[in-house]
């Protein structure tokens, strides 16, 4: 028995590891890039070839505070994100090229709202309650939509420290997570306005909403 239960947890180690991914060689070449004040270009759903990685499903990776390159990248993405001539509360991974599961979330439920990484994260849990809401992309610029998502939401992801950390998140601050963790799923905000009448262009915004 005990030698069963020791196959069935090596296969599982194993398929585990096997889902596991590594930069590839183009994201190297993103990531190694030298870019001023450390913004890097956004991938716009404008663009065929940015909508090919915005439109794709991210991997899990292996997280390690030694690996170089994640690190650059995560530094890299915070001040992207913090550009104070486009600025955003939030930003995932393929919105700077890379199909990884990392995202930068503005606490807005934390006391000094601090900007916090977030490596591997899922949502585990969607609460029933929902309520609609105004969002934006830096991906999609020039547009603003009403979604509607749940007010709650329970959130599984690993740090630099600890693997699988759960929290539940509520508020506001749960819709950028629903926001950053679609584009890690190759969902786009507009992709969730069924009702195309609740999607405006800036112009039409400030003419409708700021009369």
């Amino acid at each position: 028995m005990k030698k069963i239960l020791y196959i069935i947890t090596t296969i599982s180690f194993f398929m585990s590891s096997c889902n596991i991914a590594k930069f590839s060689t183009p994201e190297k070449e993103i990531i190694n890039k030298k870019y001023e004040n450390k913004i890097m270009p956004l991938m716009l759903v404008s663009n065929k070839l940015d909508s090919t990685i915005l439109y794709s499903k991210s991997k899990k990776f292996k997280v390690s505070k030694r690996d170089k390159k994640l690190e650059k990248l995560v530094s890299h993405m915070y001040e992207t994100c913090n550009d104070k001539t486009n600025p955003g509360v939030g930003i995932a991974s393929p919105q700077v090229g890379i199909n990884k599961r990392i995202i930068w979330v503005q606490r807005f439920d934390k006391e000094e709202e601090p900007f916090e990484v977030y490596f591997n994260i899922e949502i585990i849990k969607f609460y029933p309650a929902k309520s609609e809401g105004w969002e934006a992309c830096l991906s999609v610029p020039g547009y603003r939509g009403i979604v509607n998502r749940s007010d709650s939401i329970i959130i599984k992801y690993d740090n630099y420290k600890k693997h699988d950390i759960i929290e539940t998140v509520r508020g506001f601050t749960s819709v950028i997570f629903q926001h950053e963790i679609d584009h890690l799923e190759g969902v786009l905000y507009t992709d969730r306005i069924f009702d195309k009448t609740k999607l405006y262009s800036d112009k039409e915004y400030e003419k409708t909403f700021n009369k």
